[in-house]
């Protein structure tokens, strides 16, 4: 059996640890430029940025003071990947959610993930602790364009997910670079990434202050979740002892009747001695008594 003391006591022990920081953490699909994003706002490429999954792990990045940058496998990993996604999101001080306008408004999946992680999401307010990032914005050739797009992902999320009042930034990481590269202030200040920078820096002390609740509400998490874990495996080990128990019956019911049933045969064997004993006693006495005869009609 697992040692879920130990193990209770490990996870409060990272959320402790997590309680001295603020955690940026980007969700989304792959390929969406979450990486993009955490590298503009770094200003340096530290995250893999390729058309490939290349992010299959949880990878952090110190930011400021105990501020640290989180990225995460996209929504659409592998099983194992998306677990370690979700463990990341119960971590978080703020989700940053990504998605590449070039391809429409938000997918099925998007909204399906979202609301995965509204659910778990332990820092209380999540519509204060939730961004919407558009992607890619500089592909749309009018702002007309974009804007149905961004105004239709909106709706669906407040429609599906009941969500609204949160706030949302138009990025484009590609347009903040060439700015970056060609010292072009305008291109930076159109990717929109500064005003995103400018936002998160602006609550971190917020979201430090909130640690000690959110500590408190991940611990109250962590301990229903070993509770149920708990309570699982103790009806697995009543079951189990059930089973067992109706195996035992069962087998004590078959040796039961084995001995019966040779018992049974024991005592009509039993029988059958008895009454072909009394036959052959009889049978020796009429022998004898032929014999007495014999010997006086012989005479």
């Amino acid at each position: 059996m697992k040692d879920y003391v130990a193990e209770f006591r490990q996870a409060v022990a990272a959320i402790d640890a997590d309680a001295q920081r603020v955690n940026i953490i980007n969700a989304g699909i792959m390929n969406h430029g979450k990486s993009s994003l955490l590298n503009s706002l770094l200003d340096k490429v530290v995250f893999a940025e390729q058309d490939v999954r290349t992010t299959i792990a949880v990878q952090a990045e110190h930011w400021r003071d105990n501020v640290y940058l989180i990225d995460t496998p996209g929504l659409d990993a592998k099983s194992e990947d998306d677990t370690a996604a979700y463990e990341a999101y119960r971590r978080a001080n703020v989700i940053l959610f990504v998605h590449r306008v070039d391809t429409g408004e938000l997918h099925r999946d998007e909204i399906d993930g979202l609301n995965r992680i509204k659910n778990i999401f332990a820092g209380g307010n999540f519509v204060e602790h939730f961004c919407l990032i558009f992607t890619v914005t500089d592909s749309k050739e009018t702002p007309e364009d974009l804007k149905v797009i961004c105004d239709k992902s909106l709706a669906d999320i407040k429609n599906h997910c009941g969500l609204s009042g949160f706030r949302n930034f138009c990025v484009s990481n590609s347009l903040y670079r060439q700015g970056k590269d060609e010292h072009e202030d305008l291109f930076v200040e159109d990717s929109g990434v500064l005003e995103l920078r400018e936002y998160l820096e602006r609550n971190f002390d917020k979201w430090r202050g909130e640690n000690q609740a959110v500590r408190n509400a991940r611990i109250a998490r962590e301990k229903d979740d070993f509770i149920s874990r708990l309570q699982r495996e103790r009806s697995d080990v009543q079951a189990r002892i059930q089973s067992k128990s109706e195996r035992i019956r069962q087998r004590q019911q078959n040796f039961l009747h084995k001995v019966e049933t040779a018992l049974s045969q024991r005592r009509d064997d039993e029988s059958r001695y008895n009454s072909e004993s009394r036959r052959l006693d009889e049978m020796r006495r009429e022998l004898q008594n032929l014999r007495d005869r014999w010997n006086r009609e012989r005479y």
